[in-house]
């Protein structure tokens, strides 16, 4: 099995908060003002003219722009090129007519909100604390079905992350994102609070360092998840008990203590400790065969995540070649064979090399083709890697509606992947990238 790279997430943006941990708001506007070892710190955020300011589910997009941003090997002009379905997934939302049209608020939402942070925007390399304005989304382009702005399976994205958010994820101030368990969570709000939580564990001036408590004013913990309270503790509380249930239930916080009265009350969060953050693509393999993800991170702290993997593949070839024979459930025959493993036969291992073999001459392994390159994969895949592999030489002429076309014609058959990189290889190497984008475009009718 591959194991897939943790997602990460950016300490100015996660630490600070810019998303209210709330589903829905009607708000235009908040501002919150904070002292923090010795610093005055003020942020605020003034929403676009038809939209409230960003919540809920705008944190899985700003969450998954981050990853899509450092995937793409973090450029200097921080734009990004995606389609709706491939955003879509990245957030962790279903592929349907109702998420594209959230998809398309939260994008506006986080393009159009202005924010204003001062003192608490961290220059780590530089161990400066600095003002930062910017709207999460500079610029912002798309093709969409009609004149509406609706997006459909067709629709590219092409937009601008700010600098100063650009400029923090390049510096490295960066902590890991259990970007599966965050995803997996029931709410917006959930998932806000959680990100919020585990970024607020880490030590602003030196990351390294991770908290097992944390404790807070309620009104001022109010504040940093951006959730109007009126001076009115139990608000605060109100909103948050049902996140508090789910993060206690799914094992990520060991409790969570209200202690005082009225705006004096504080709150406590205990984190579990035996908390096992597990590879997304091993979690997903449990799923698949009904161990819940509590099971999962007891068997990784148990058996590490190495037996487990081996295990998981094993237990797959054992089950289709007849040799094991679920009774009950898969989840049960599974975890029979994690604590039983001699009871099984091993697969066959090769016999070991020769002690003393004779040198000889290895031949050089060829360059994999281009049609080698985009075999195998679905056309939606192999369209999203001919736009990435065609972003990186052609970002300054191609536009969205060109890589909408593109990416239809792939998905029709009318556009052969390997055939058309080549060709725009090809001209990036005789200096003809305009003349290949004309004809393109003539191509697509357009």
């Amino acid at each position: 099995m591959k194991i897939q790279p943790r997602h990460h997430d950016d300490l100015n943006l996660s630490r600070l908060n810019l998303i209210v941990a709330l589903d829905q708001v009607d708000m235009q506007e908040w501002s919150v003002t904070y002292e923090s070892r010795g610093r005055i710190v003020r942020i605020s955020c003034e929403a676009g003219v038809k939209y409230a300011v960003p919540h809920g589910l705008d944190s899985d997009v700003s969450a998954a722009l981050i990853n899509l941003y450092i995937e793409e090997g973090m450029p200097d002009d921080g734009r990004i090129t995606v389609a709706a379905t491939a955003l879509l997934h990245l957030c962790g939302w279903h592929k349907s007519g109702k998420y594209m049209g959230l998809l398309r608020d939260c994008l506006e939402r986080l393009h159009q909100a202005n924010y204003t942070v001062s003192g608490g925007w961290r220059d780590h390399p530089k161990q400066r604390w600095t003002h930062a304005k910017f709207h999460f989304i500079e610029s912002l382009n798309f093709t969409t079905l009609d004149g509406v702005g609706l997006f459909d399976e067709r629709s590219m994205i092409v937009l601008r992350l700010a600098e100063d958010v650009t400029a923090s994820i390049r510096s490295g101030y960066l902590k890991p994102l259990d970007s599966e368990f965050m995803t997996s969570l029931s709410r917006p709000r959930t998932r806000v609070l959680y990100r919020v939580l585990d970024a607020a564990r880490f030590d602003p001036e030196n990351p390294d360092r991770q908290v097992d408590t944390l404790t807070f004013p309620v009104l001022a913990w109010g504040d940093q998840c951006k959730i109007p309270s009126e001076g009115q503790a139990w608000r605060v509380i109100r909103a948050l008990t049902s996140p508090h249930q789910e993060l206690i239930k799914r094992g990520y916080l060991a409790d969570v203590i209200l202690s005082g009265r009225g705006k004096d009350q504080t709150v406590r969060y205990e984190f579990a400790r035996d908390f096992t953050k597990v590879d997304p693509a091993l979690m997903r393999k449990f799923r698949e065969y009904g161990v819940a993800d509590g099971m999962v991170r007891k068997l990784v702290r148990e058996h590490g995540e190495s037996f487990l993997t081996e295990t998981i593949t094993r237990f797959a070839a054992l089950v289709s070649s007849g040799v094991l024979v679920v009774r009950k459930t898969k989840a049960a025959a599974l975890m029979h064979l994690i604590a039983h493993p001699d009871d099984y036969p091993y697969p066959n291992k090769a016999a070991p090399p020769p002690t003393k073999a004779a040198p000889t001459m290895q031949p050089l392994l060829a360059e994999p083709s281009l049609e080698e390159d985009f075999a195998d994969l679905t056309p939606e895949r192999a369209a999203d890697r001919l736009i990435r592999r065609l972003d990186l030489h052609y970002r300054k002429l191609l536009r969205a509606p060109d890589y909408d076309q593109i990416r239809h014609r792939v998905l029709t058959g009318d556009i052969i992947p390997a055939e058309l990189l080549r060709t725009a290889v090809s001209a990036v190497a005789a200096g003809k990238q305009e003349q290949f984008v004309a004809n393109l475009r003539q191509a697509t009718g357009h």
